[in-house]
């Protein structure tokens, strides 16, 4: 009885953690490295030694490879054109140099001691996994504030259990997500800070920075803009009024420090000048207005809010009404939304998902809104209220749109992880003070299920419902690294090759590729399905206009048997059937590699 009742009271005692800004614990460094280390040697076994540009499993990471080569080989800073995708013009793409920065300054450093090709493996494993190390630490910091260092080390290993998070931090994950991830939660620590002002200003610059490497963080923002602003109705106006004003300052920098003045379209894609006007009418506005009202009732700010808003609206109606919807996809060809968009799992909510992943996609956010209700109910004073009411209001933004967009879903499990970590040393003290058996035995199975969430719904699902056989991702069915040699000896050419594998193409041999998965080249992309999904003499047509003499399939992938399945008698069928036109000739390939490459015969 006397361990039970000692039990009860550390629950008691760990239940709401200090107010904001308090610190119960600091960083506990060496948990998290040790943790880190152990996740990473993990990976790194997972992968099989599978290492090598060849092996990227998903075409924005090759494409980011080949991004950063450009720029080390002299492309200009603010040349965003890749100019082996849709000859002959080339595509203007979407992203930021950002992201370029570590894994370029890995590859130079390395590059003299170690060579290229091997500086660049070690930027594509190391920089990946510096996200995970920063993002375990950010998630240990918060949950160690406010509950001791012990449960932020649990935090720390609850940020590995946040799949759809840490899946784009491992090895070969060198694209843009997993630095959106580690914004967020650098945004989310700045709202736990003591200070309203550097606070604001540390959530602001950081979600500028995201904003900059990808507009996917401007539901995010919002949010955040949002819970500042229940700060302002409960006195606290110094959070939104910096928020704002870092934000749109960093904006602004951001823009001119990496697109520069060489391109002043209206994208609604990207951070585009209308998107740097708004932001800074909205941040001047908050700066100039907010501190004049601070003794005058609540309601008179929030009227300037909203007319701030609305002049938002405006500027952005009268720039660009054509990013007003909120589609960035807008401009995209009606085949190309079909057949391609439709497709992209990671764009799909959660209700498109697998079971793993979309249980996964719920789980893990609920489990720390739970924990924050529960850290709000029994605060024992109005800072600790508030601060799990604000951080609860923030997850439960984030998991709204996590479960609308799969892949912004790593945000909410980030988040989830520091109340989560609470929750599970909290089951912990209570299985220690508990004697009965049966209810010792279920708080195991609750602490499993918290800690690894995905392996159990997985072998849930393969207890009930066996998964049946289904196509894999054309960069998995295929062995590309048996293949890169044979093809990287060829004389450059231009390869009609399907979306999936053109990145791989690109980054792994001179060639050039007609489309790639990237919704800048729409028109590419239309003739790259036209020439799939249509006729031989169609494919023809497609291979003369953009100057194309090869052609490459992964007949095992995902992507290629949608076409076939799509059009039973089409171009893609037929060359999966072996029914090849007589105008191409096959090409000497590696067999193992499962990829048929045709050449066109000379006439």
């Amino acid at each position: 009885m006397a361990a039970q009742e000692a039990g009860r009271l550390s629950v008691m005692q760990s239940v709401s953690g200090p107010p904001p800004g308090e610190r119960r614990g600091s960083l506990p460094w060496t948990g998290v490295i040790v943790v880190w280390i152990a996740v990473a040697a993990l990976m790194l076994l997972a992968s099989g030694g599978r290492l090598t540009p060849a092996a990227f499993s998903d075409g924005d990471d090759a494409l980011r490879l080949q991004q950063v080569r450009d720029l080390l080989a002299g492309q200009g800073w603010f040349d965003l054109n890749q100019y082996r995708i849709a000859p002959p013009e080339g595509v203007a793409m979407h992203w930021t140099r950002v992201v370029d920065l570590p894994i370029a300054a890995v590859i130079l450093l390395l590059r003299p001691f170690i060579g290229t090709a091997l500086a660049e493996i070690c930027a594509i494993v190391v920089v990946p996994l510096l996200s995970l190390l920063a993002a375990m630490a950010l998630a240990a910091r918060l949950a160690a504030r406010q509950f001791g260092r012990n449960v932020g080390i649990v935090a720390a290993v609850l940020v590995t259990a946040a799949v759809p998070a840490s899946f784009r931090m491992m090895p070969l994950r060198i694209d843009h997500h997993a630095w959106q991830f580690v914004l967020a939660l650098v945004a989310l620590n700045g709202m736990a800070a003591r200070v309203p002002k550097s606070g604001g200003a540390v959530a602001g610059l950081a979600l500028a920075l995201a904003l900059s490497i990808s507009l996917e963080s401007l539901p995010l923002t919002v949010i955040f803009a949002a819970v500042c602003t229940l700060r302002l109705l409960r006195g606290q106006g110094e959070w939104l009024v910096s928020y704002m004003a870092s934000l749109a300052l960093g904006s602004m920098a951001l823009f001119l420090a990496t697109r520069g003045l060489s391109d002043l379209g209206q994208h609604c894609d990207a951070l585009s000048p209308v998107h740097v006007a708004v932001l800074v009418w909205t941040g001047t506005g908050c700066a100039l207005i907010l501190p004049r009202l601070r003794n005058r009732p609540p309601m008179l700010s929030l009227a300037t809010l909203a007319v701030l808003g609305l002049g938002a609206l405006a500027i952005a109606g009268l720039a660009a009404p054509q990013c007003v919807s909120g589609d960035a996809f807008a401009e995209l060809d009606p085949l190309v939304r079909k057949v391609w968009l439709g497709s992209v799992r990671e764009g799909l909510p959660v209700w498109r998902q697998g079971l793993v992943l979309g249980g996964t996609m719920v789980l893990v956010p609920l489990i720390g809104l739970v924990a924050c209700w529960r850290l709000w109910r029994d605060s024992h004073d109005a800072a600790t209220r508030d601060w799990w009411l604000d951080m609860g209001l923030l997850l439960a933004g984030a998991t709204l749109v996590g479960w609308m967009v799969a892949r912004a879903s790593g945000v909410a499990c980030l988040f989830a992880a520091v109340p989560a970590a609470w929750q599970l040393e909290d089951m912990f003290v209570r299985w220690q003070a508990d004697r009965l058996l049966w209810r010792r035995l279920a708080r195991v199975g609750a602490m499993i299920a918290l800690l690894l969430p995905g392996g159990v719904i997985g072998m849930a699902q393969a207890i009930i419902a066996p998964p049946e056989h289904t196509a894999r991702a054309s960069t998995q069915a295929c062995d590309f690294p048996a293949l890169i040699p044979a093809m990287a000896a060829m004389p450059p050419a231009t390869v009609l090759a399907g979306l999936d594998i053109g990145p791989t193409l690109l980054v792994t041999t001179g060639h050039t590729v007609i489309a790639t998965a990237h919704h800048r080249a729409s028109a590419a992309m239309r003739d790259e399905l036209v020439a799939f999904l249509g006729p031989d003499v169609g494919a023809r047509a497609v291979m003369a206009k953009r100057g194309a003499t090869l052609v490459a399939i992964c007949a095992a992938g995902s992507e290629s048997r949608v076409y076939a399945k799509i059009a039973p008698d089409g171009f893609m069928a037929h060359l999966i059937a072996g029914k090849a036109p007589a105008w191409l000739e096959p090409v000497a390939v590696p067999a193992q590699s499962g990829v048929k490459v045709w050449r066109l015969r000379a006439r």
